[in-house]
């Protein structure tokens, strides 16, 4: 049974343009995992939207309109998402959608949305076909799984490496990282390069890491899709005795507190390449990760600043649009240009790519159970640390 989470705060005034929303409302709707195995992913979006709803209104809301959130929950599956997002798209009042999360439902999302003309906002699913199929109502915040690994490259480029063991897992998430990420790029770099993949969910592991650990990697990079995952594969990896020089994860999994959490030890050093984490130059992005911290008791990340940013994205594009209507936020939408927490946001046509920010990614490394940006240099906070072996 699908639940909706319904969350609105009052605001003051009442905004006079013709609209085709109710007169006192602007109706958001976001597609997230709230039951399941993903459930704890679909409730890190939901605190973040809450929180950027509850301030946005509380300071006089979009032109004297309150924003109200819908939320249908997709349990992860694309199909419960397809049906969720259609619920959505009925409600007339329902203006523009963001959420997905998983690549798999963030796909079905935007076709639903693209073929009922409702403007969607992709605030994290990361398959690269989302902004690759010239839709004109979908819009990525994020960077692509293809371009997770920018800084990666970047750090190769200054740092190349001879030979590259990829565990990739067997999902749409995997196949982007490698086809739009890191395929094209290993041939030119001239990097040996192997991939070895597995199913999402598998228990076993060790075989995949002794496979990798035949080849003798200098640096092996491990692509998870959650925090289970990737606490398996580092498990196993110490199981098989693998032991190179880097072990870098793609995002995902492996970018969450809850890998440091179950990992324990294990986690040290693992490197992450992925989404930027914030832009910690701005006091806003500290006044942003206090008031988080003590409303919900744990440390942002990933998730928690690109759902709280893709509010505030949508507040600023519904307040620019000429009517409130699907089509007029879907040209306020395309013509964004703003500097947030997350980085500037600005949609464009680019290398195959429709709709799509120019996101800035980084490599961070697990050092003590938190997240530190390595690289690039002008961003880190410490020097990258070599994996030392297992002790």
């Amino acid at each position: 049974m699908q639940k909706k989470f319904v969350l609105a705060s009052l605001i003051a005034a009442a905004f006079s343009m013709p609209a085709a929303a109710a007169d006192d409302v602007i109706k958001i709707g976001a597609v997230l995992p709230m039951t399941g195995n993903a459930a704890v992913f679909g409730e890190k979006f939901q605190q973040a939207y809450t929180m950027a709803v509850k301030e946005i209104n509380e300071a006089g809301g979009v032109n004297g309109k309150k924003l109200e959130l819908v939320i249908e929950d997709s349990q992860e599956k694309p199909q419960i998402g397809k049906t969720a997002t259609e619920k959505l798209v009925s409600d007339e009042n329902i203006l523009v959608l963001t959420g997905g999360r998983s690549s798999g439902v963030t796909l079905v999302e935007a076709q639903v949305a693209e073929e009922n003309q409702i403007p969607y906002l992709i605030d994290h699913g990361s398959s690269d076909l989302a902004t690759r199929s010239d839709y004109e109502y979908v819009f990525r915040m994020n960077p692509t799984a293809g371009m997770y690994t920018n800084s990666l490259k970047a750090y190769f480029d200054e740092n190349p490496p001879k030979n590259v063991v990829h565990v990739n897992v067997d999902n749409a998430y995997g196949e982007a990282v490698y086809e739009y990420g890191l395929k094209d790029y290993m041939k030119k770099a001239g990097i040996d390069y192997s991939v070895i993949k597995y199913k999402a969910g598998e228990l076993d592991l060790k075989p995949i890491m002794t496979r990798a650990k035949d080849a003798e990697p200098q640096v092996v990079i491990m692509t998870a899709g959650d925090d289970n995952d990737a606490t398996q594969l580092i498990k196993a990896a110490k199981e098989a005795g693998l032991s190179p020089e880097m072990f870098v994860g793609t995002g995902a999994g492996h970018s969450i507190q809850g890998f440091a959490d179950q990992a324990g030890a294990l986690s040290e050093t693992v490197l992450t390449a992925g989404p930027w984490h914030g832009d910690r130059s701005q006091d806003a992005f500290h006044t942003f990760y206090d008031t988080f911290n003590k409303t919900y008791g744990h440390a942002p990340g990933e998730h928690e600043i690109e759902g709280y940013t893709a509010i505030y994205v949508l507040a600023d594009a519904l307040g620019r649009a000429e009517k409130l209507d699907r089509d007029s936020v879907r040209d306020a939408l395309a013509a964004t240009d703003m500097k947030t927490i997350f980085g500037p946001v600005k949609f464009e046509d680019f290398d195959g790519y429709t709709n799509q920010n120019r996101a800035m990614t980084d490599l961070s490394q697990w050092i003590g159970g938190k997240m530190i940006t390595v690289y690039p240099k002008d961003a880190a906070q410490q020097e990258l640390v070599k994996f030392k072996g297992w002790k």
